[in-house]
């Protein structure tokens, strides 16, 4: 029963067709049978128009004619002969226009030939006027021409009549032809809309339906293709009869660089790839694709529109053509170029580590033979020179006089002043190498025991700390700090009336900042940059004694603990040294990366 109910309502929705579409035809007919018709009474309106604008404009061009001879006459003045003359041209052309717009009407035709004998006749009684002189006894022939200048005017009028009675039809005519075509025009439109109003009421709910239907379809279609071109990886299918590309999606257009135009239809896979990958392609994967139809897990470099390269892992499958005439192979690529560069920036990373370490150890071995040689070879010598010095101090001391026994404390006390610099240099190779141990303990201890030391030997010296947490760091090489810091602050503030040294303690972010003040000498801020190097002194020797590796020392040590060293003063006015600390855990710097 749907079924016939279906046929039905399509043979009736045809009927009412077929009658709509012969009816607009018959109508279409009409109008353009009843428009040309119109169109050629309109051009006979303007016809009729054109024929009074000029029987207007010849009489006038007469009389103006005619007028010029009578001047000349009277004035004798050749301009009016000139207009004359000219008059006469004109009103030729006129009079032949008149001929050819009026040789459909004989009427008209007769009539405008008997206007030109008489235009003739007066034109040659006017021209007499030109070939006499200007006299008074020639009035009479400035009077002569006035019946056929009568006659011409009654002439003129007639034919105008006739025209204005013509144009009166001509107008009735394409009026009634207009109003006609356009009743015709309305009521067979009125007509085509009112069965065009009932087939659209029996094709709205079927074609309800089916824009329903097609709108679902469509969403459905434009959802897959939006995933397809917008996925995260790269998809193309390719005609395995021509090995064109024949499909690609947006993702991989833009990794490329090529618009779709570039590529369906005209490239291959393998005109997309470099030279090396696309020969592995030809020579290995194309001849296993097409054994095994499908391949998986296999990284390729491509070469963008730019000429740029990147890495990607395909996979691809071989399915039949939906028109069943060959098969199609769909292909899946995922970018793994920032994964390649992670890749070979690790391995570059692993290979920098392996040959810093190499020259660590190179480094340490060269230190140690350096170490050894300082604590045998170089001290052998002093040992030597040291000892004989003595004996000669003790064994000989009445041969020598006061000058010789002072050379001898020279020596003495320059032997000492190398074994100290000896000291200071294998504690500051040992400060950069070997294992950073590290361990939690409170700072109060180091700085306790190192100010009893000094204590000792500088009674004077007052003593200001203030209270100090726990630290993670190596014991040893701390209290080296402590101990080279506060000994410093000892003894550039020796020669004051009231030595005092203070150390204090400050948390500022993820630092624990260690402060050593004194009131010494001070220094210049402009060489503040000297303080920290090796053999670096800002003081005489005479002044102050050291080796001037103090500082460096400290500063080694410090940045080894990740931390940071510096200083401040004014000369005269003291100096203060700060070294700071990580609060939370401690990640060594390994021997050399002070640099």
């Amino acid at each position: 029963m749907p079924i016939n109910k279906t046929k039905l309502t399509t043979a009736s929705t045809g009927i009412f067709f077929s009658v709509a579409l012969l009816l607009s035809i018959g109508v279409a007919a009409f109008a353009y049978t009843s428009m040309r018709v119109f169109e050629e009474r309109a051009i006979w309106v303007q016809h009729t128009h054109t024929v009074l604008y000029t029987l207007e404009e010849a009489h006038s061009t007469f009389r103006d004619t005619v007028s010029s001879a009578r001047g000349y006459a009277l004035s004798g003045n050749d301009e009016y002969r000139g207009n004359f003359e000219a008059g006469v041209r004109q009103v030729n052309s006129l009079m032949h226009e008149l001929r050819q717009l009026l040789r459909d009407n004989g009427p008209q035709l007769d009539e405008l030939q008997e206007l030109e004998d008489l235009m003739r006749q007066r034109l040659t009684l006017a021209r007499k006027l030109l070939e006499v002189q200007p006299e008074p006894i020639q009035g009479e022939l400035l009077l002569a021409g006035k019946d056929l200048s009568d006659a011409i005017r009654g002439h003129f009028a007639h034919m105008k009549g006739a025209e204005n009675a013509l144009l009166a039809t001509r107008s009735q005519e394409s009026a009634n032809s207009a109003a006609l075509t356009s009743a015709a025009v309305v009521c067979g439109s009125l007509l085509s809309i009112l069965i065009l109003v009932l087939v659209y009421r029996k094709l709205k709910r079927e074609v309800g339906r089916r824009v329903e239907a097609q709108q679902k379809a469509q969403a459905y279609s434009d959802d897959i293709e939006d995933l397809y071109n917008n996925a995260p990886c790269g998809y193309h299918s390719i005609d395995e009869r021509s090995g064109k590309i024949v499909k690609i999606n947006d993702t991989e257009l833009k990794w490329l660089g090529y618009t779709r135009d570039q590529v369906v239809g005209r490239l291959t896979h393998a005109d997309l790839l470099t030279p090396d990958s696309e020969q592995r392609y030809l020579d290995e994967l194309l001849p296993l694709f097409l054994n095994t139809r499908e391949i998986h897990g296999v990284d390729l470099t491509y070469r963008r529109a730019d000429g740029s390269t990147f890495t990607a892992l395909i996979n691809a499958t071989a399915t039949p053509a939906r028109d069943g005439s060959g098969v199609v192979s769909r292909t899946v690529m995922y970018d793994i170029s920032e994964r390649k560069r992670a890749e070979e920036e690790i391995q570059g990373l692993n290979a920098d580590l392996k040959r810093q370490a190499l020259h660590l150890h190179s480094v340490n071995k060269e230190l140690e033979s350096f170490s050894y040689s300082v604590s045998h070879d170089l001290r052998a010598p002093l040992r030597a020179i040291s000892g004989y010095a003595m004996i000669l101090e003790e064994d000989y001391a009445e041969a020598l006089d006061e000058k010789g026994r002072e050379q001898l404390q020279v020596i003495r006390r320059n032997v000492k002043k190398m074994d100290e610099l000896i000291n200071d240099l294998l504690k500051l190779a040992k400060s950069t190498t070997g294992e950073l141990t590290l361990e939690r303990f409170s700072m109060d201890e180091p700085v306790s025991q190192v100010i009893a030391g000094l204590k000792r030997e500088n009674p004077d010296v007052e003593f200001d700390v203030a209270a100090m947490d726990g630290v993670v760091a190596n014991r040893g090489l701390i209290t080296q700090v402590w101990e080279n810091l506060l000994s410093n602050a000892v003894k550039f503030s020796s020669k004051n009336a009231q030595p005092k040294v203070t150390v204090t303690v400050r948390t500022e972010g993820e630092e624990i900042i260690y402060g050593v003040h004194d009131n010494g000498v001070g220094f210049d801020m402009r060489y503040a940059h000297k303080l920290f190097g090796t053999f670096q002194r800002l003081h005489r020797q005479e002044e102050y004694a050291g080796t001037g590796i103090g500082l460096a020392l400290v500063q080694r040590i410090v940045i080894r603990h990740t931390g940071r060293v510096w200083a401040e003063g004014k000369p005269k006015e003291g100096a203060s040294f700060y070294f700071s600390l990580p609060r939370k855990g401690l990640f060594p710097t390994p021997v050399g990366g002070e640099q």
